[in-house]
């Protein structure tokens, strides 16, 4: 029993319809498919020829059905708490800002809003009422872990056996970015990189809690998960990923006790995988040493310095950066300018520079009340229903840590990254975040 709780367990096995019963509602099966259908968000979709990607309509149809199911609602009742007023005036104030600066109605504008501030900030929100039982948690994790194991394939294939990939076009190098790397079907490598740290971690837990079968695949998707993140190639996703385990090792004694055996294995495995691929070696070598990137983020980071110094209160606007960057870019005397067309490389900054500074404290707000106090906060529960959210607050924490990690590098525009975290945040802080504890089933079927 003490391994169990202590990894998040309910001291049994769990996720069967014998234990659980029949609560599966639509919705919740339509949110579910939404996280894997949007590795092809954006660009894939394109290459699909798909008008749209398929996740924006599982997505938008999950919402409208749990909008009208009023016995969810009445089972999960939510509270106004600080996190949701901090939030809904972040996309009041960006809603403004790209209204004003003429924005809001473009493809580009419109979206961006979306996946980085109005669909995370709405799974936080109902996160709480779709996974309110451990079996619908168990779904999750499930949902995660073959996510993971189909991305760290993929990332492994496409440096391997390009011809094997699927979709073939994560392996056209003429779309995309950061070609050369392992990308998947998001066609960046970060984006691949963050959600392979978020699905391994979850993979951790759930062969932790499971025999059989799923421990198996949970093993493999662990293991599949460190490799994808070597093979993306970039530097922000290795610091995240190290930074998240220690982390979220350092939460629980029996945990900490394990970090050392577990960054042992771990650099075992990366000097595997090095010296059985020495072309991987040759090109991890050459990535740690490049220096461009860095030189392009200092330029487009000081510009965003120049533009919060001339206007701090409203920024040039929200999605307007890369149009007015050039005005504010200098020549530096100890490294060039290649490209002045870029985002801010870092989350708050670019917040700042769009928004004001109004605007990046209030999604700092956002951020610290719901992602960072469901790491660093105590988990509470309502009951022997909630003693599984210490496990989840495991896999939060690292992938929260990697997510925070890059933020501070990169404008991390990907939706699902940013998805997973706000999503995870939302179950993790149920507890807090209900009004009243939620009727138990046998209250319910009398």
């Amino acid at each position: 029993m003490r391994r169990s709780r202590a990894l998040g367990g309910r001291g049994a096995r769990s996720g069967g319809t014998g234990e659980w019963g029949p609560d599966r509602p639509l919705y919740l099966w339509l949110l579910l498919a939404t996280l894997p259908l949007n590795v092809l968000s954006g660009t894939g979709s394109d290459a699909l020829g798909l008008p749209l990607s398929p996740d924006r309509l599982t997505l938008a149809a999950a919402l409208v059905l749990l909008a009208l199911d009023p016995w969810a609602w009445r089972r999960t009742p939510l509270g106004v708490r600080g996190v949701h007023v901090a939030m809904a005036a972040v996309v009041a104030l960006a809603a403004w800002s790209a209204l004003v600066s003429g924005t809001l109605l473009t493809t580009a504008g419109l979206f961006s809003l979306a996946d980085r501030l109005v669909v995370p900030f709405l799974l936080l929100t109902v996160a709480p009422v779709v996974f309110c039982t451990p079996e619908r948690r168990d779904l999750l994790l499930q949902t995660l872990t073959l996510l993971g194991l189909y991305l760290g394939v993929t990332a492994v294939l496409e440096q391997v056996a390009p011809a094997l990939v699927v979709p073939s076009f994560v392996v056209d190098l003429s779309l995309g970015i950061n070609q050369g790397r392992s990308r998947g079907p998001f066609l960046a490598s970060e984006a691949l990189g963050l959600t392979l740290v978020v699905c391994g971690f979850a993979a951790v837990l759930l062969a932790v809690r499971r025999r059989g079968a799923w421990r198996a695949v949970a093993a493999a998707t662990a293991a599949l998960a460190a490799v994808g993140v070597l093979l993306t190639l970039t530097r922000s996703i290795w610091l995240g990923a190290v930074i998240g385990v220690v982390v979220a090792c350092l939460q629980q004694r029996r945990l900490r006790r394990l970090l050392p055996v577990l960054l042992a294995g771990a650099a075992a495995l990366v000097l595997a995988v090095l010296v059985a691929v020495p072309a991987l070696q040759a090109a991890v070598t050459e990535r740690a040493g490049t220096t461009r990137s860095l030189d392009d983020r200092r330029n487009v980071n000081e510009a965003a310095l120049r533009v919060v110094e001339r206007h701090p209160l409203t920024g040039v606007g929200w999605g307007r950066f890369i149009e007015e960057s050039e005005e504010y870019v200098r020549q530096a005397d100890t490294y060039p300018v290649t490209n002045v067309r870029l985002e801010v490389h870092n989350v708050p900054l670019g917040r700042a520079a769009e928004l004001g500074l109004p605007g990046a404290v209030l999604w700092l707000v956002a951020v610290a009340l719901g992602p960072g106090r469901a790491t660093v906060g105590r988990v509470r529960t309502r009951g022997p229903e909630d003693e599984d959210l210490d496990g989840w607050r495991l896999v939060l924490t690292g992938g929260a840590a990697t997510w925070a990690v890059t933020i501070m590098l990169s404008p991390v525009p990907y939706p699902l990254p940013n998805y997973l975290v706000f999503l995870l945040a939302g179950v993790v802080l149920a507890p807090a975040l209900v009004r009243r504890r939620a009727p138990r089933a046998a209250e319910v079927e009398a």
